[in-house]
């Protein structure tokens, strides 16, 4: 168990995953100031209740993720443009709400252990649609590069590109990055894919292959 900084906010990261933010209120800059003076990380959470920034009562969902700051900006009038990487999954176990900003007494989520056999048929079925995905949009899209080398073969990795690179609900993306077992996971996105290439418009080209 350990105390994390939390920023609720209207969206979910994962791991592994970019995200750019703009700091302007007092409480999240002095948040920021506090993991970049300690190197530490600040946990980033879907907002359940409440709204980000204007209330203090604020409940977040019970999952979130952990995001590193990789690099920050400062403006002239004091805000903040930081860019952030998820790290690692985390569980709010409790909530402390004696600083400006909130912070969650959490415990690190992991996958539970499975049979490799199991994960690497869910990663065979996932990973060629998520790569048809990629060639799909490039097709409709000059902002969409595809470069199959870079979709990842580990089992998490996959999974949570796949789940970040998707256009869902909140609610969906929320429910994904609480998932307790990794092969789950990869079978429900690979459903998702199959049913999201059926809408994207595209030449008569055929599956694109890596090979």
């Amino acid at each position: 168990m350990m105390d994390l900084p939390l920023f609720p906010l209207n969206m979910v990261v994962f791991p592994g995953w970019p995200m750019p933010l703009h700091i302007f209120e007092p409480r999240y800059k002095e948040m920021i100031r506090h993991c970049v003076e300690k190197q530490e990380p600040f946990g980033i959470v879907l907002i359940e209740e409440g709204e980000a920034e204007v209330d203090t009562t604020i409940k977040p969902h019970q999952i979130g993720c952990t995001v590193a700051i990789t690099q920050i900006q400062r403006t002239d009038d004091g805000r903040l443009y930081i860019m952030t990487v998820g790290q690692e999954r985390f569980r709010i176990c409790g909530l402390k709400r004696d600083k400006p900003y909130l912070v969650g007494e959490v415990e690190m989520m992991a996958f539970v252990d499975e049979d490799n056999r199991v994960l690497k048929t869910a990663v065979q079925h996932l990973r060629p649609l998520v790569i048809d995905y990629f060639a799909a949009l490039a097709q409709v899209s000059e902002d969409v590069e595809i470069d199959a080398t870079q979709i990842p073969s580990d089992p998490e990795e996959l999974s949570y590109l796949a789940a970040a690179i998707l256009q869902v609900s909140l609610e969906t993306k929320q429910s994904m990055l609480g998932a307790r077992k990794a092969s789950n996971l990869l079978k429900y996105l690979a459903d998702v894919y199959k049913r999201e290439l059926r809408l994207i418009p595209r030449q008569d080209m055929g599956t694109f292959s890596p090979n």
